[in-house]
């Protein structure tokens, strides 16, 4: 966005949204507060351009860590991490996901994910916006802590770590000052972030209530440690980074189509009424040919869809070692253990050799029946089916009753 010249910004506000005007350097003053939650139904926005910050629900966050401080894998490794995490978003709908770097070293990097819902039709501005970004990137906080604010009548917070928003969550709390549910919420997502393996000490908390000053912390007044502060939100400011949200104008391009369409079918009544004339061998023929081209465009126009999915399939495989828990050899070593007959000692295991696609344990005990339960074991695990496996007879020998189990991925899944 450029620092020339006024623009509109439009952040979802307590009970609707709110229209704000000014420049990124000099600041913005509010211009108007409207009553509706869909921005389709703002007619009075100025001839100006538009940015656009979507509300906490309309997107979902996601902060992760990575096991490579490349930047370069950063945003297949961001999609990856949506889609395990049951998120796939449209590839027809424009560009629903971006994500913003927290940490970085040269070994790893804490990446927090957003992930935009398409939007529906009416949902955006009658005249497209020049940029898109996410509320709780609009407001200012200074160092690491919380902070809560309404929007829709609803409660909703977000994380900030030196000042750049981790994370952020909407709730159906609507309460008139933060309650107990809220903070149950607050509590449940920091424990997320340390499953995580996110390192995020909050030093502050900063409830921006619609009452500004005159409001109340609620049960975060004595909730934690450390400062509560209960002041007005912020004003809304561009952020320093960009944002890569673009959503598609899928409503526009379905209403092209159907007049394409239109256009088409009339096209067609005519030529069918000269096709009829020239008999109707001609007009068979006519038809055949049409259809022909259209399913070659049709297979053309999937080919860039089907070379996207094989990439992407390759890029998967590519980083599967790193991202994938199930092929980390250490887990499916400490898998196997979990097979172990009881009590402990009853096998012994003497090597393993594992990699992500191929398994070799050798071991012994004393008597062949654990051994025998110790296979079925590892065959019936749910935590193992990647891999299938083998064992052959076990050998008895001055050490006991000796051991060898292999298993290995089936070629077509690798």
């Amino acid at each position: 966005m450029s620092n020339k010249g006024d623009i509109i910004i439009l952040v979802p506000g307590v009970s609707g949204w709110e229209v704000w005007e000014g420049t990124p350097a000099s600041g913005f003053g509010r211009r108007e507060v409207t009553s509706t939650e869909i921005a389709g139904e703002i007619t009075t926005l100025p001839a100006l351009d538009v940015m656009f910050f979507f509300s906490v629900k309309d997107a979902t966050v996601m902060p992760f860590k990575t096991t490579t401080g490349d930047e370069h894998l950063f945003a297949d490794l961001a999609q990856m991490h949506s889609e395990r995490m049951g998120i796939r978003t449209d590839p027809g709908a424009g560009q629903l996901i971006d994500y913003f770097v927290m940490q970085k070293s040269e070994e790893s990097a804490v990446l927090a994910t957003v992930v935009l819902r398409a939007p529906g039709e009416g949902e955006l501005t009658i005249r497209s916006p020049k940029e898109f970004d996410y509320a709780p990137r609009a407001y200012a906080f200074e160092g690491d802590g919380i902070a809560l604010w309404k929007e829709w009548g609803q409660w909703v917070f977000a994380f900030y770590d030196q000042g750049k928003m981790l994370y952020a969550q909407s709730t159906s709390n609507d309460g008139e000052h933060p309650d107990e549910s809220l903070l149950r919420d607050v509590k449940l997502a920091l424990v997320q972030l340390a499953f995580q393996g996110i390192s995020f000490t909050p030093r502050s908390t900063k409830v921006w209530h619609p009452a500004g000053e005159l409001g109340e912390a609620g049960v975060f007044a004595k909730a934690f440690d450390f400062a509560v502060d209960v002041t007005n939100r912020p004003d809304p400011m561009v952020p320093v980074t960009d944002c890569k949200l673009l959503p598609a104008d899928v409503f526009a391009q379905r209403r092209q189509t159907a007049k394409r369409k239109q256009i088409i079918m009339a096209s067609s009544a005519a030529a069918a009424v000269v096709v009829g004339l020239l008999g109707w061998a001609g007009w068979t023929l006519w038809q055949d040919i049409k259809a022909t081209n259209e399913l070659k465009l049709a297979a053309k126009a999937l080919q860039p869809e089907r070379e996207a999915y094989n990439e992407h399939k390759a890029k998967w495989r590519e980083l599967g070692p790193l991202v994938d828990q199930d092929q980390w050899p250490v887990e499916t070593l400490y898998r196997i253990t979990r097979c172990m007959p009881m009590p402990k000692g009853v096998i012994r295991l003497s090597e393993a050799t594992i990699n992500n696609n191929e398994i070799r344990i050798k071991g012994a005990s004393n008597q062949p029946s654990p051994i025998g339960q110790f296979s079925f074991a590892i065959n019936k695990s749910e935590e193992l089916t990647r891999f299938k496996f083998s064992a052959p007879p076990p050998t008895n020998s001055a050490k006991g009753w000796e051991f060898v189990i292999q298993g290995a991925v089936p070629q077509e899944q690798q």
